[in-house]
This record gives structure tokens, C-alpha cells and sequence, in this order.
């Protein structure tokens, strides 16, 4: 084999330079994607454990609320039932705050996310202060009604007012059977 002149030694050398850069350079640009796709799947792993940990608490934020749900159960009745109980409920806290009952209307009972309802529309009328007073009655967290829609307008007679109002009764219905429906249990 015969010896390389100077100039052909430089021109390998060069040439052995290069491919040496190319390779580290090929190394690194591997490396930084890897590393990149593994800081990814550590700020994805990180979010995932934020929302565990956000459902864990949420759970034991809620324990009170289950445990309110367990010692006042929503009413178990019939959709008839309801509507008639709520009618009577709000027929007789009109009359009890001095209010005349003008206009009702049973609503279709509705699916809700928190269970059925049933509900009336009633149109008001008299004393402001007998509307606030049917107000609280009727909004009791242990008998799960609620007021949904409600809008005020004055009477031609003050200090009356004409008050149009949307009340629901949450309840659970009774199956067939005669037995309200059991939660399945894991």
C-alpha cells in the first residue's frame, strides 16, 4: 500500500471530521426528540394525576352532601302523587300568606339529571311581603322543591304585587313492584 501524500491526508482527515460532526449531530438531534417525547409524557402523566387528585377531592368535598342525601332522602311517590302533593303544597302556602292563586298550570313531568320533576306555573297576586313569605316555605332543601322561574311585576293596586312563578318537587319514583328503584351497587 502505498504512503498518502500530505494534501490526501488533510482531504481524510476532513472527511473523517465531517462524519464525525454528521453522527453527533444525528446523535443529538435523536436525543433532543426523545427528550421532548419523554417531557411530554411526564407533563401529560403530571395532568392526569392533577385530575385524579381533583376527583379524590372532589369525592371528600362531597361526603357531606351524601351523607344529607342519606338522612333526607328524596320523596318516593307516583308522578300523580307529586303533582297533586305540590299542588296542594302551593295551594295552601298562598293561602297562608294572604295571596290569591289566578292562573295554574301543571307542567309534563320532566328528566332531569338530579331525577324527575313535576311542575306547576302559578300566577300571583297581593302583598309583596305574603309572595316572601310563600318564597320560603316553599323552597325547602328536605322536601327537594325548588322555585325555577319566578319574575315580579306590580299590581294596579300597591303594595300588591302579580307574581309568576315555576315550582318543581323533585321525587323518585316508585316501580311496579311497589319498591322504589335500588341504586346497583359495585
Amino acid at each position: 500500500m502505498r504512503t498518502l501524500a500530505p494534501s490526501e491526508k488533510n482531504l481524510l482527515l476532513i472527511l473523517c471530521g465531517a462524519l464525525f460532526i454528521a453522527l453527533n449531530m444525528m446523535g443529538l438531534h435523536a436525543f433532543l426528540q426523545t427528550r421532548a417525547g419523554v417531557q411530554k409524557a411526564i407533563i401529560t402523566a403530571k395532568s392526569e394525576l392533577a385530575s385524579d387528585r381533583s376527583w379524590v377531592e372532589v369525592g371528600s368535598a362531597l361526603k357531606p352532601a351524601d351523607a344529607w342525601i342519606d338522612i333526607h332522602p328524596m320523596p318516593q311517590m307516583a308522578p300523580d302523587d307529586a303533582s297533586a302533593q305540590l299542588l296542594k303544597v302551593e295551594r295552601d302556602e298562598a293561602e297562608k300568606s294572604g295571596l290569591k292563586v289566578t292562573e295554574e298550570n301543571l307542567l309534563p313531568t320532566q328528566e332531569t339529571p338530579y331525577g324527575p320533576t313535576v311542575a306547576v306555573s302559578v300566577k300571583l297576586t297581593g302583598p309583596f311581603e305574603g309572595v316572601v313569605k310563600m318564597l320560603f316555605a316553599l323552597q325547602s332543601p328536605t322536601a327537594w322543591r325548588t322555585i325555577e322561574k319566578l319574575s315580579l311585576k306590580s299590581d294596579a293596586q300597591p303594595p300588591n304585587v302579580v307574581a309568576d312563578l315555576e315550582l318543581h318537587q323533585y321525587f323518585q319514583p316508585i316501580n311496579h313492584a311497589g319498591s322504589t328503584p335500588q341504586a346497583a351497587t359495585p
